[in-house]
Order: C-alpha cells, then sequence, then structure tokens
C-alpha cells in the first residue's frame, strides 16, 4: 500500500489556519442576521445621552465648587448661565 504523504511546513500550517480563522469568521458574519450592533449592544445614541448627563454634572459640580470658594470669601454665589458664558469666552479665547 502506497500512502499519500502531504509534508506542509511549520509556517505554512500557522497561515493555513489563520486564513481558516478569517474565512469562518467571515462565513459567520454573513449567514448571522443583523448588523452586529445588536451582538454588542452597541448603540451610539445612548453614548451621546450619557455624554450629555456627564456634561450636566460636570458643570453642576464645578458651579457648586466656585459658589463654596466664594461663599468662604463674602462673595456673591454664580449662577450656572454665569459660568456657562465664562467657559464660552475661555474656549472663544483658546481657539
Amino acid at each position: 500500500m502506497s500512502y499519500l504523504a502531504i509534508t506542509v511546513s511549520t509556517p505554512m500550517l500557522g497561515v493555513y489556519f489563520f486564513v481558516g480563522i478569517l474565512l469562518f469568521f467571515f462565513i459567520l458574519g454573513r449567514v448571522s442576521p443583523g448588523d452586529g450592533s445588536d451582538l454588542i449592544d452597541w448603540d451610539p445614541s445612548k453614548r451621546v445621552d450619557a455624554k450629555r448627563i456627564a456634561e450636566h454634572e460636570d458643570v453642576e459640580q464645578m458651579l457648586e465648587t466656585a459658589n463654596r470658594r466664594r461663599r468662604a470669601q463674602g462673595l456673591p454665589e454664580l449662577s450656572e448661565n454665569e459660568v456657562l458664558s465664562g467657559l464660552q469666552r475661555e474656549s472663544d479665547k483658546r481657539g
């Protein structure tokens, strides 16, 4: 009996394995329903909402800290509009 011997070098075996894995995930992506964002629970609108909430909380914390310092110095407290306009002026100066 004669056996057909296929010799594959070790580096080529790694290449074949890598290509096989890539093909597997490509085919899996093509046959799976949806666009993938539902699999990883990715929703850009949630990210924007979370950013707005965090920015609002940051402004509240800055206002609270500034007013605490101003009360200690005997100065009148700032309103949220005054703090926001000050931040806008500083960002306009920078660029």
